[in-house]
């Protein structure tokens, strides 16, 4: 059976290796990017099944990689998790207006995690 992979977007390497452990912890697959513009070519070369990605990064942020991923058709269908700090409700809602099929605030449960990345994937 094929992995779920996730790729996490995440400029902070501590926010990144968190959610890879969360998503090890119940045997998915997961790739790492720094940036949007990272996470772009992440994306269209290993296929992701789920992205999870950050609203404030350097180099690309949240929304142009929202933008870049739904205005690209080999990519289009790709879920997007976008992950907010708590008191960010116009992040979240600019992100859902984007395209972001799913949001989480910081901090959350791993079981929340994995319980979003899975409802999307039967979606």
């Amino acid at each position: 059976m094929v992995s779920t992979k996730v790729l996490i977007i995440d400029d902070a390497p501590h926010i990144r290796r968190l959610i890879a452990r969360m998503l090890t912890m119940s045997d998915f697959e997961s790739l790492e990017a720094a940036n949007g513009r990272e996470g772009l070519e992440m994306l269209k070369k290993h296929h992701p099944h789920v992205v999870t990605c950050d609203i404030s990064m350097p180099v690309m942020d949240g929304y142009e990689f929202l933008e870049a991923v739904r205005q690209d058709p080999e990519l289009a269908n790709v879920p997007v998790i976008v992950i907010t700090a708590i008191g960010q409700e116009e992040e979240t809602t600019k992100a859902r207006q984007m395209g972001a099929n799913a949001c989480l605030t910081k901090p959350f449960s791993s079981s929340h995690l994995v319980e979003v990345i899975e409802d999307l994937l039967q979606q």
